[in-house]
């Protein structure tokens, strides 16, 4: 049996009065909640609901700080590990959180010592930050961390100077680099869609290609994204893929998601994500692609709300060798492992996997200026 990893989970470690978000992005999920949420009623009168008596108690739905829900949503849903990664909002938003990065690297360890094999912490300071290089090796070597986590709809292209500097320590770790790419206006505190493009991302694979790199989202929900995760990942073994939120499709959760991103023609369901996930198998391997759910669990998550930290995700892969044969697509159970836990476990370096090391190396990275040729 396969060792059931989640590549995608944040823990928040707000308290009362301790924000975890700066408060631009708490009052912007407020406003959405009261007036129509992100759907056709958004902006739409009546506007009946007080915005901002939300505001003191929006984050403490989804807190955790003693980590107690998400080890229950994990149990529930049949997870065994997960990746836990921090979110540095701040420059984004123009104000600091109350909780800074340094501390919310620490709460992940903190949790990982207290719940021994269950979480894979990661760094994630915005690459802008002062000392941003500084604070990620502090991550590494004092909390733990087992890779950097990047979010370029902070207002950046992964393929400018600050985050280069990041990925230069990264090398010279030997760690992996996980790099968000879903697309701007889906929630939360994303508002920069042209920097998710995954195209950014060939110019990180073509200057550091030694380097481990992970694309969290393949895209989601932009259907044209996905291919282009897929085409990028492709011209370097280096790079994986997560299937995360697109699994919403196949497990008849959808009601969490938006189907714009879909070309005319092409229904957000289970066929589609069947095929889809047999196009990025074809292409790239299934030793490079894993899955997550990319969500927060707190006081408000449920069963029923909370989608797949596990549940109706994890059951539905283990159901895709019988499932891709309905729609004419083979998946083996080697593959299903893989996706499922094995592929992470080995990525993040927590399980060895020396006769996956390739002999010669690339042995360059950041080719610029660019050669000159007679």
């Amino acid at each position: 049996m396969a060792t059931v990893v989640n590549m995608h989970l944040h823990i928040s470690n707000e308290t009362p009065g301790k924000k975890y978000f700066p408060w631009q992005q708490t009052k912007l999920v407020c406003i959405e909640w009261a007036y129509g949420g992100r759907g056709p009623t958004k902006g739409k009168p009546p506007f009946t609901r007080d915005a901002m008596a939300l505001f003191p108690r929006q984050g403490m739905r989804f807190a955790d700080p003693e980590g107690k829900y998400t080890i229950q949503g994990m149990d529930w849903g049949g997870v065994d590990m997960a990746t836990i990664l921090p979110i540095d909002y701040d420059l984004s938003w123009g104000s600091h959180s109350d909780i800074t990065i340094e501390e919310k690297h620490q709460h992940q360890a903190e949790l990982a010592n207290k719940f021994p094999g269950r979480f894979i912490p990661t760094g994630g300071p915005d690459p802008r930050r002062a000392g941003a290089v500084e604070i990620f090796e502090r991550s590494v070597k004092e909390y733990g961390c087992k890779g950097l986590k990047l979010i370029p709809k902070n207002g950046y292209y992964p393929w400018e100077a600050e985050p280069y500097e990041l990925f230069k320590k990264c090398l010279d770790l030997g760690l992996p680099v996980l790099i968000c790419t879903q697309g701007a206006g889906v929630g939360g505190g994303y508002n920069r869609a042209r920097f998710a493009d995954p195209v950014h991302l060939s110019d990180v694979t073509g200057d550091f290609p030694d380097m481990k790199i992970v694309n969290l989202h393949a895209g989601s929900p932009h259907y044209n994204y996905f291919e282009m995760s897929v085409h990028v990942a492709e011209g370097n073994s280096n790079c994986s893929i997560v299937m995360d939120l697109w699994l919403a499709y196949a497990t008849g959760q959808e009601r969490t998601m938006t189907p714009y991103g879909f070309p005319p023609g092409v229904e957000p369901n289970e066929e589609t994500i069947v095929l889809m996930l047999a196009k990025a198998r074809d292409v790239l391997g299934s030793h490079r692609i894993m899955w997550g759910t990319d969500e927060h669990l707190g006081p408000a998550t449920t069963k029923e709300n909370a989608w797949p930290t596990g549940g109706p995700a994890v059951k539905w892969l283990k159901r895709l060798p019988a499932t891709g044969k309905k729609y004419g697509k083979v998946f083996t159970q080697q593959e299903v492992d893989e996706i499922l836990g094995e592929n992470a476990l080995r990525i993040m370096g927590v399980k060895p996997a020396p006769e996956w090391e390739m002999p010669e190396k690339y042995g360059y990275s950041v080719r610029i200026p660019r050669p000159k040729y007679s």
